[in-house]
Order: structure tokens, then C-alpha cells, then sequence
């Protein structure tokens, strides 16, 4: 393994590189030698494009890596070494040294790395090898591989292989032979890659004397051996013609080339036989009497001739290669002009070639002229933009080849009646007696059915990609490249229609990329999985045309008028193309016309009726005669519709409907003339006299109103008049006078409307009662519309408009008093229900009362509504003062009107009043009863307390506020809204300043019936919740003991029963029982409408509860102390009495007998004190548990501590 040092530039590391001291040139050939060994195995472009080297391949004697400068130098070189037995290799700091040295030193560019079988891992500056030249062999190989190996071969390895004498004979005659042919089919290879024929000679017997090879048997066999490689040679390239004639794709230009290539390798091959190392071979082999001579000789001479008449062919067949060539640029279209001439060479070189006349030749020419015009039909066929839907352009291509192809079918077809007529007249003038002598004596005797099989195949696959495009067309909506509208369809289903026609075309999407899916094989005439294909794209055509009729069908079931059948076919008429859809369209087409039938006969029904509908705002006649033009636009839209249908088909039934429209035109014709005939003939001829009548009259229909007196026979006549000029009618002369002042009879007519209609708007807004009212004013109007219902007539001009206008002008006046006036009388029936609808009693529904708070509420609420009250109710006698100022100066009688009006509008006040407090009542009556579907919500707080709990009182449990408190604040409501009310007067009396007859306004409230029902509804509900409430304090009985019986009276009886610790233990734990029973019961209690809050109560009953604990508990710790002070004074006295005999020991008989009958009396005590002893314990135990202090007494006199 060997590194090259590379410098710190390009120029160190040339110089470095290639002149190093004494050894650059060796180890440089050295180098060279290595690098050419590889080249013979791969090219060297990768190491060329590199800057840098990298790893070379592993070979025997090591590898050549530029070196790289570095610090850390080892692991680089390393990680770049690639050398067998390396990675086991033991690495020594020697190896470090050296390696170091190569790194740092630049006078040392190489280093070699190898395996010693003695030494081991070996480093070594320099190359170990002395005589490298002689060991290495070394090279330079440049092109292809194969070339290189056999130049390396040829030039290097065989001559020295060939001229080596120290091998044994047998092992050198068996290499050589296995060398010679390895040589002669890499010869053969190379050759072959660029089209030649190359005969290998060996260079072994060259310079031999051939009597001298003659005596070497293996020698003379290793020679037979590459005669025998050479005769097949020559057998493959004589029977290469038979090939290219078999060609079914090849054509003219590639006869052409193979002619051409055929005459260069015969010529060739020719020129090779005639080489001395082939002729000395031969004459080796004559001597030899070789077997294999004579087939080579006589392949030779075949040689010889198959190059003479591949010249003659290529000659020929050149008069082809330009037109030939100018074909491949040219369109499909424009191929047809250039056929004749080609023909006619190709009968030239028929005639005139000496070789290339032969009918096979000939028919395979002419089946090559066929294959080279599909060829440039496929490539003018452009498959994708079939399949991508450019319809109308790929149409086109392949119309154009079909044409291609039946132009050149014909130009040949006339070639042949022209060859058999002898008719020469399109050839050149210098070919014309050749084809003369060689008509005479040669017909036609081509195969046509060879030469067109194809044509004929590729003809047909166009007419197939030609019904591919008809079919994208109709089921995609393909034309070119585009895909066309989605069609609109009427009606409910036309939805489920366009969603049928979609799924169609995704079928058909689905089968046409089926068939797109061996789109390669398509153009491709001797493709016979095409047929298969094609045929099941065409029975999934089918089936869509049948989807398609269905549809068709089915979309028609619901069309009931022409003009809709009529788009239906327009958007189906791409699809009548094809066969069986075009049955299904004309069925339709007919029942189009049917429809026409059916309508034709309604019109003619509706033209035989006596008397035809007619508009409220028509006249008779000319009424009729425009019901009867519209029915002729009726059957006239359609036949437009019909006649701009241009894709309908031309049937028998079509006809027929036509004259029978036409029919019906002229009738319909005929009767609008004969009506305006029937029309002039009626007419009054002075109907001038009919404008003699006045302008206004007195309804009939309503009285005191107004109508406009125009006669209605004029009106008849201007509406028959306008009519029958929009029918194109000319007006009789005689009534011209009339109608040319129809426009202003008309204006003078409208204002006139106005005139009537703001009279008749006056008495409409107006009641009886307030007529009455406005009187007089109506009196006035009345006398400036009066010359208008005497004097006043149509037929004058200009007077009428005067009195228009002072007429609207008074109306005017009045209109506006009146609207002041319902004004006024509207907001007072806004105050009034204002006053009706603000309430006396405020209630909110989620407020709870305690003790009076509702009392002081209410009164507040009321005094505040009260104000607005009087407020509205002093807005409503403003208004009424100032209505009043309009009728204050007019006489009695209107005053008389003015005050029944006052009274009317007082009884609404008083209906408002009256209205505001039973709403209040009832607003009370829902708090207290409920709306019968709910109970109501609480609205009073009641507190459940022990009252008269004190010392000495009777105690008792009580309601706060009580319940005759509570019912007397809700019970005085009434009294209370009735009071409120009562400073309201009646309206006259503020008016008018007069006494009215009339109770004030709060008594006639207060004796209403309805609210008396409600005040006695409000009283039963709280006499029945009066009741509830008397019950549920019965509950507390239970508790009553606590707070009836005497606590010190008790005590004291207690006391004096002197009861066991036990009793107390279990009178203390029963109260506290109670007081637990007395928790549990329901703090806050809801009984309709009181929300009962009995915290004090049970506060009350603790509290009780706990004074009887105390009692108990302060009698048992007073009778504990006074047990344990008793048994302390005892012991305290004995122990002062006895204490000091006790103490001190006898000293006489006397001390030691009193002692003993001190011991004995003390000891007859003991059991005595013993129990009283536990007692007190026991006490003081019950004590303790309680948690009752001890006395102070006892706890400072120290007996408890003691």
C-alpha cells in the first residue's frame, strides 16, 4: 500500500511529486503502471472529476493515496489505508515514527504499506521493489472497456504469451488455443458494436515458414480453428439479408441502410481475404490439405458476389433516399402528392435493377413503404391528446391518415392498371424504353394483400380511435381539450337527472382509461390484444347507450309542455348521432309534436267556448278580441320553439301539426275581425250628450259620502278604444270627438277622486256622535262641494278646476282640525290605559316582608303611583282644554255635543280607575291564593316565638306579628286603595265648573260587584292560612313541659327526694336529648304565602333546656360539696381529737387501754366512712362529665385537692 504526497499548492505538489532524488521517474512509471491496471477495469472519469484522491482499489502490490498534512495525522492516513490484514496488524511506535516523518518531511513522497511474511506490518519510505519496470506491467487505457481490453490483450499479454518458450509444450499448445478463440470472439465483439466484420488473424504462424507450420499439428489445428470462426463469420453476414427482408417495422431508409452497411462489410470482408496473414493462412492450410479450406474458398467467392450485388442494390435504392427523406417531414395530409413519383421509382428500380427484381424484394419494398407511412401517421397521432379529450384536432390527424393511407392504396392500385396498360406517360423520358422492353415480357405479380395487411389494419384502428373521440364527445362533453357545460335541467328532477348523467360519464371515464391503460400497443397493427380491449370498451358503450335512453326516457316522463321537451332534445341532440340513441330521440321528437297536438286542440277548445273569461278591467269586445290574440301567442310561442329547433328530425307528424297551427291562425284571424265589426256596429254615434251630467253625487251605497257621476258607458268605451289600438284597430271617425278628450276626462275624472275621497275620509274618520261634534263645520264644506252636484258639468272647460281646488283646500282645513281632534282623543285613551295599567299594589313576587314592612311599602308604592295618576290624569284634562278651544265659541248645540263628549271620556277614566284597582286586588288575591296552577310565593316573614318567657309570666308559644295583625294590613288594602282613588274628580266638574250628578269615583269603584268578589277571596285566604298556621303550632306541644312547670319549686321537691347520682346522670342527659330533638325540627317553614321562621322559638326551648341542666347541675354539685365538707370537718376533727395519742407511741397501761378502744371505735367508723366515700366520687364524676366547675368553697378550702 503506497501514498503519494501531495504540497501545500499545485505547484509544491507537482514539483515534490514528480522529482524526488534518483527515484521520481521509477516510482512516477510505477504509478502510471498501477493507474492503467485499474483503467482496464473501469474509467477513470470519477478519479478526473475529483480535486483530491481518493481510496484506490485493493491490488496486489499496495495502493497509491496522495498524502494530506495534518497534526493528527494518523488516524486520517488510517482511516484512507485499504490493505488485506491490516485491521490484525500490530501497530508499533516505529510505524508512528515513520509515519510521522512522511507527514512532516516533504523530500519523502512516498510511502509504502505491506504485509511481511517475516517481519510482519511494514512501513517503508519509498518503493521496496528494485526492479519495478520489470515486475509491474503498467499502462495507460483510455475508451470503452472493451476496445481496451483487447488492445491490451493484442498488444501486451498475446506476444509475449505467443513468443514464450519456457513453458512446457502442452500446458503452452493448450493456453495458446483457449487464447486464440477468446481473441477471436472479443475481435468479433468489438466489431460487431459498430457494424463490422472483422476477421481475427493470429499472429502466432505470421512470420513462419509455412512448410515449417505445416509439421506442427497443434500449430495447424490452432489455424483451423480461426478458419472455422471465419466461415461462420461469413455465414451470418450472408444470411443477414433474409433478415432485414423478414423486417415487419423496418422501412425504405432502413432497406436503404442495410444495402449500404451490407456493401461497406462485404467490401470489407474482401478486402480482408485478400490480406497477407489470411492468404498465408490459406497457404498453410493448402499444404495442410485441410478439410476446411474448400467451404472457406467457396464462401469466399460468395463474398465476392454478395458485395457485387449489394453495390448494384445500394445504387438502385439511393433513387429512393431523398424523396424518402422529404417524406418524413411532411403531414400525413401532404403525403398523398409525393406517392406517384415514389411509385414510380420503385418500378424503375423494378425494371432496371439486376438483383433487387425479384417479387419478394419488391413486395417487402413496397410492405416497407406501407410501414414507413404508419409510421408517420403514428407519429402525426398524438395518443394523449386523444385520451385528454382535444376531440375536433385528433379527428382531424386521423381522418387525415385514413386518407393517407387510401390515397397511397390508390396511387398503387393505379400503378398497377398503368403497369398492366402499358401507360408510361408519368415516367422520366430516359426510363421510358426500359420500361417498354420490360413491360412486354413481366406483369404484376406482386402479393397486394401483404403490402396493404397493415394498411388496412391501421386504417381501421384510426376508424376505432376515430369512435373513441365520437364517444368522448358524447358521454364527457369533450370537444377539444375543453370539456363542454353541464346541461341545465328543469323541474324537481332535474337534480336526480344531472347526478344519472354524471354517473354515466364516470362509467364511461372508468372504461375509456381502461382502454388508455394499453394505450402502447394502440397504433401498433400486429397488437392483437387490442381487439379484446377494444372490443369491451365498445360493450361498455353499449351499455351507456342503453343508461343513456333510460335517461332520455325517464327525463321526459315529466315534461308537459313544449318549450321544456324542446331543451331536453337540445341537450340530448350531441348524443343522436349514434344509432340506437337517434331511435329513442325521434320518439321523443314525436312526442313533441304531440304535445303541439294537445296544445293546439286546448286553444281550439277554449275557442269554441260561448263565453270566455275576461279580466274585470277588459271590455266585452275588445276583451274578446285580446283573449283571442293571446291564445295565438300562445300556440305561436311554441311553434317559434319548434321552428328555431333546428336539430329536430323531419317527420310526418311535424307536418301535419303545421297546417293545422296554420289553420287555427286563420280562424283566430277571422273572429278578431268580425268581433271589431260586431264592436262598431253597437256604438252610440252621439254619445257627446252623455258628458251632460254633473260632476258629483251622493252615494248610494254610503250615506253622506260622495261618488264621482261619470257614465260608465264612456268608461266602457275609452277601455274598448284603448284596447283595439293595441290590436292595431283603427277608432271610428264618429267617436273621435269623445275619445280625444279622454286623457282630460280622465285627469278631471282622478281629481275629482281626490275631491270625493277627502270628503268621504272626513265622514269616515268621524263617528255619529262626533259629527254631531263638527257640525257646523261639515256644513261649510258642504257648501263649497255643492255647485259641484248641481252646476257643474264634464263638458265644461275650466270652471271645474276652480272648484277642485277650493273644494281640497276647505277639506284640507277640516282634515287637519279632525286629526287634532282624533289625536287628542287617541292619547287620552293612552293615558286612560296607562292609568289602568299602573298599579296601586307593588308586589314583586321575591320580596319577603317582615313585622310591617309590607304596610310601609304599600303605603309608599301607593303614594307614589297616586302622583303619576294625578299626573296623567292632569295630561288628559289639558288636552281636553285644548281640544276645547276649537269648538268654544260655536253655539249651543255644539256645546251640548261637547259636554256629551266630556262624559264619555270621563266614563273611560272612570272604567280606568275602576280597571286599576281590581287589577291591584287581583295582583293581591295571586300573592295570597296563587294562580291556581302554583302555590303561591312566600310574602310574609312570621317569626315563631315563646312569648311571656320571663320569671313569674305564663309562657306560651306566639306568632310575630300575630295573625289578626297580619290579616288586618292585608284586609285594609281595599280601604286603603278605595282612599287613594278618592282624590280624583270627574271630568265635567274640572271642565265645565258645574255640579254633575254623579257619586265621586272611589264610591262607584268600591260598590263594584267584581271587586267585592276579590276582597272576599283575598279574606278566605287568609282565614284558611290562619288555620295552617293554628295547626302547625300544635306541633310544639310536644316541648310544652320545658316551659310550663315551676324550674324551682321542682328543684326543691327534688331535693328534698335526695335522688341517687344515677337520677341525675339521667335527668341531665334527657334534657339535652330535647334540646337535640328541638335542632332538628324545621327552622324555616313555607305554608302558602307566610314564611315561618322559628330560630327564636327553638332558641328559646335551648335556652330552657339548658337552665333545667343547670338546675340539676348546681343541685347535685351543692349537695357534692356539702357531703365532702362533712366528711373533711369529721376526719379533721378526729384527727385533732386522736391525732396526737395516735402519733405517739403508749407509755402506760392507761395510754395503751385507751388506745385500743380509740383503734376499736375507729375501726367500727371505717366501714361507715367508706360509704360515703364512693358517693361523693360519683358526684364528682357526673360533675366532671358535664363540665360543671367545682364550687369555690370546696376548691379554696383544699378538701378537693386533699
Amino acid at each position: 500500500f503506497s501514498y503519494t504526497m501531495s504540497g501545500k499548492s499545485e505547484k509544491k505538489r507537482k514539483g515534490s511529486g514528480l522529482a524526488s532524488a534518483g527515484r521520481g521517474s521509477a516510482w512516477r512509471r510505477a504509478a502510471q503502471a498501477v493507474l492503467a491496471s485499474q483503467v482496464a477495469e473501469a474509467p477513470l472519469a470519477a478519479s478526473e472529476s475529483e480535486p483530491q484522491s481518493e481510496p484506490l482499489k485493493e491490488e496486489p502490490g499496495g495502493y497509491m493515496l496522495e498524502r494530506s498534512l495534518g497534526a493528527e495525522c494518523k488516524p486520517l492516513f488510517l482511516s484512507r489505508a485499504v490493505l488485506t490484514g491490516l485491521a490484525d496488524a500490530t501497530w508499533t511506535e516505529e510505524h508512528d515514527a515513520i509515519l510521522q516523518r512522511f507527514a512532516q518531511d516533504p523530500s519523502e513522497p512516498i510511502l509504502t504499506i505491506f504485509i511481511d511474511s517475516c517481519l510482519g506490518l511494514t512501513l517503508d519510505l519509498g518503493m521496496p521493489v528494485q526492479n519495478f519496470e520489470a515486475t509491474v506491467q503498467f499502462g495507460t487505457v483510455r475508451g470503452s472497456y472493451i476496445p481496451a481490453l483487447l488492445r491490451l490483450l493484442s498488444g501486451i499479454f498475446a506476444p509475449q504469451i505467443f513468443t514464450n518458450t519456457t513453458w512446457p509444450e502442452s500446458i503452452r499448445n493448450h493456453f495458446a488455443s483457449h487464447l486464440h478463440r477468446f481473441l477471436a470472439c472479443l475481435t468479433d465483439t468489438r466489431y460487431k458494436l459498430e457494424g463490422h466484420t472483422v476477421l481475427y488473424i493470429p499472429a502466432e504462424a505470421v512470420n513462419m515458414n509455412p512448410e515449417a507450420v505445416v509439421k506442427d499439428k497443434e500449430l495447424v489445428q490452432r489455424l483451423e480453428t480461426s478458419m472455422i470462426h471465419w466461415t461462420r463469420q461469413i455465414k451470418e453476414v450472408l444470411s443477414a439479408q433474409e433478415t432485414v427482408e423478414t423486417g415487419e417495422n423496418l422501412g425504405p431508409l432502413e432497406e436503404i441502410e442495410f444495402w449500404r452497411n451490407r456493401c461497406m462489410d462485404l467490401s470489407g470482408i474482401s478486402k480482408q481475404l485478400v490480406k497477407p496473414g489470411v492468404k498465408h493462412i490459406e497457404s498453410i492450410l493448402h499444404l495442410a490439405k485441410s478439410s476446411y479450406l474448400a467451404p472457406f474458398m467457396k464462401l469466399a467467392q460468395q463474398i465476392q458476389d454478395g458485395s457485387h450485388q449489394a453495390q448494384s442494390n445500394l445504387t438502385f435504392l439511393s433513387l429512393l433516399k431523398e424523396p424518402y427523406q422529404e417524406l418524413a417531414y411532411m403531414q400525413p395530409k401532404d403525403i398523398s402528392s409525393k406517392l406517384p413519383q415514389l411509385t414510380s421509382l420503385i418500378r424503375v428500380i423494378w425494371v432496371n435493377s439486376p438483383h433487387y427484381n425479384t417479387r419478394e424484394r419488391l413486395t417487402s419494398l413496397f410492405r416497407k413503404m406501407s410501414n414507413e407511412i404508419i409510421r408517420l401517421c403514428c407519429h402525426a397521432i398524438s395518443l394523449d391528446r386523444i385520451f385528454e379529450g382535444y376531440v375536433t384536432s385528433s379527428k382531424e390527424d386521423l381522418q387525415g391518415c385514413i386518407s393517407c393511407c387510401h390515397a397511397w392504396k390508390d396511387h398503387y392500385l393505379r400503378a398497377v392498371q398503368m403497369h398492366t396498360q402499358y401507360d408510361v406517360s408519368p415516367l422520366p423520358a430516359h426510363t421510358f424504353l426500359s420500361f417498354l422492353r420490360g413491360f412486354s415480357s413481366r406483369g404484376w405479380v406482386l402479393d397486394q394483400t401483404s403490402i396493404f395487411a397493415h394498411i388496412d389494419a391501421f386504417v381501421q384502428r384510426c376508424k376505432d380511435l376515430i369512435e373513441v373521440c365520437d364517444c368522448q364527445y358524447h358521454f364527457a362533453r369533450w370537444e377539444d381539450g375543453k370539456q363542454g357545460p353541464l346541461p341545465c335541467f328543469f323541474g324537481a328532477q332535474g337534480p336526480q337527472i344531472t347526478q344519472n348523467l354524471l354517473e354515466i360519464e364516470n362509467i364511461f371515464h372508468k372504461n375509456l382509461q381502461m382502454l388508455r391503460a394499453v394505450r402502447g400497443g394502440i397504433l401498433d397493427v400486429k397488437n392483437t390484444s387490442w381487439h379484446e380491449d377494444y372490443n369491451r370498451f365498445r360493450a361498455g358503450v353499449k351499455d351507456l347507450e342503453v343508461m343513456t335512453q333510460n335517461l332520455i326516457t325517464s327525463a321526459f316522463e315529466f315534461v308537459r309542455d313544449v318549450e321544456h321537451g324542446v331543451l331536453l332534445l337540445d341537450t340530448f341532440h350531441r348524443l343522436a348521432a349514434r344509432e340506437a340513441i337517434k331511435r329513442t330521440y325521434d320518439k321523443k321528437a314525436v312526442h313533441l309534436y304531440m304535445l303541439f297536438n294537445n296544445e293546439l286542440a286546448l286553444v281550439n277548445q277554449e275557442l269554441s267556448k260561448k263565453w270566455p273569461f275576461l279580466e274585470p278591467y277588459m271590455a266585452y269586445h275588445s276583451g274578446q278580441a285580446h283573449w283571442a290574440r293571446i291564445l295565438r301567442r300562445r300556440i305561436d310561442r311554441v311553434m317559434t320553439c319548434l321552428s328555431n329547433a333546428h336539430f329536430l328530425p323531419h317527420i310526418g307528424t311535424g307536418e301535419e301539426s303545421v297546417h293545422t297551427y296554420q289553420q287555427m291562425v286563420q280562424v283566430i284571424d277571422e273572429l278578431v275581425r268580425k268581433t271589431f265589426q260586431d264592436w262598431t256596429s253597437t256604438l252610440d254615434k252621439d254619445c257627446i250628450r252623455r258628458l251632460d251630467t254633473p260632476l258629483l253625487r251622493i252615494s248610494q251605497e254610503k250615506a253622506g259620502m260622495l261618488d264621482v257621476n261619470f257614465d260608465k258607458s264612456l268608461l266602457i268605451l275609452f277601455v274598448e278604444i284603448d284596447y283595439w289600438e293595441r290590436l292595431l284597430f283603427e277608432t271610428p271617425h264618429y267617436v273621435m270627438n269623445v275619445a280625444e278628450r279622454a286623457e282630460d276626462l280622465r285627469i278631471l275624472r282622478e281629481n275629482l277622486l281626490l275631491v270625493a275621497r277627502d270628503y268621504n275620509r272626513i265622514i269616515a274618520m268621524l263617528s255619529t256622535d262626533e259629527q254631531a261634534l263638527f257640525k257646523e263645520r261639515i256644513r261649510f264644506l258642504d257648501k263649497k262641494i255643492h255647485p259641484g252636484l248641481k252646476k257643474l258639468h264634464w263638458a265644461l272647460k275650466g270652471a271645474s278646476a276652480f272648484f277642485i281646488t277650493e273644494c281640497r283646500i276647505h277639506a284640507s282645513k277640516v282634515q287637519k282640525i279632525v286629526n287634532e281632534f282624533k289625536a287628542s282623543t287617541l292619547t287620552i285613551g293612552w293615558r286612560a290605559q296607562e292609568i289602568s295599567e299602573t298599579l296601586l299594589v307593588g308586589i314583586s313576587g321575591k320580596q319577603v316582608y317582615r313585622d310591617l314592612e309590607f304596610e310601609e311599602d304599600q303605603r309608599e308604592h301607593r303614594a307614589a303611583v297616586q302622583q303619576k295618576l294625578l299626573s296623567l290624569h292632569q295630561d288628559a284634562v289639558a288636552i281636553m282644554t285644548n281640544s276645547y278651544e276649537v269648538f268654544k265659541n260655536d253655539g249651543p248645540e255644539i256645546q251640548q255635543q261637547w259636554l256629551l263628549y266630556t262624559i264619555r271620556l270621563d266614563h273611560m277614566m272612570e272604567d280606568a280607575l275602576r280597571l286599576n284597582v281590581k287589577w291591584s286586588l287581583l295582583e293581591l288575591s295571586k300573592a295570597i291564593n296563587g294562580d291556581g296552577k302554583t302555590s303561591p310565593n312566600p310574602l310574609f316573614q312570621v317569626l315563631v316565638i315563646l312569648q311571656n318567657d320571663m320569671q313569674g309570666g305564663v309562657a306560651q308559644v306566639e306568632f310575630s306579628p300575630t295573625l289578626q295583625t297580619l290579616a288586618s294590613v292585608v284586609n285594609d288594602i281595599g280601604k286603603h286603595l278605595f282612599s287613594t282613588i278618592s282624590v280624583f274628580h270627574h271630568l265635567p266638574e274640572i271642565l265645565i265648573k258645574g255640579k254633575f250628578h254623579r257619586d265621586p269615583i272611589h264610591i262607584i269603584v268600591e260598590r263594584d260587584e267584581d271587586i267585592k268578589k276579590i276582597q272576599a277571596q283575598i279574606s278566605g285566604g287568609m282565614h284558611n292560612n290562619a288555620s295552617l298556621l293554628q295547626n302547625y303550632l300544635k306541633t310544639w306541644d310536644l316541648y310544652r313541659e320545658i316551659w310550663e312547670i315551676n324550674k324551682d319549686s321542682f328543684i326543691r321537691r327534688y331535693q328534698r327526694l335526695n335522688p341517687p347520682v344515677s337520677s341525675f346522670d339521667a335527668d341531665i342527659a334527657r334534657y339535652t336529648e330535647v334540646a337535640n330533638n328541638v335542632q332538628k325540627e324545621e327552622t324555616v317553614l313555607k305554608i302558602q304565602f307566610v314564611l315561618l321562621d322559628c330560630s327564636h322559638l327553638k332558641f328559646s326551648l335551648v335556652h330552657h333546656c339548658n337552665e333545667w341542666q343547670n338546675k340539676f347541675t348546681t343541685l347535685l354539685k351543692e349537695m357534692a360539696a356539702r357531703s365532702l365538707l362533712e366528711l373533711h370537718t369529721y376526719l379533721k376533727e378526729n384527727a385533732e381529737k386522736y391525732g396526737l395519742r395516735i402519733s405517739h407511741p403508749p407509755q402506760t397501761l392507761d395510754e395503751l387501754g385507751v388506745s385500743l378502744q380509740l383503734m376499736d371505735t375507729l375501726q367500727h367508723d371505717l366501714p361507715n366512712l367508706e360509704n360515703q366515700i364512693a358517693p361523693i366520687h360519683e358526684q364528682f364524676a357526673i360533675l366532671e362529665k358535664f363540665e360543671v366547675p367545682v364550687h369555690d368553697t370546696v376548691s379554696s378550702s383544699g378538701v378537693w385537692s386533699t
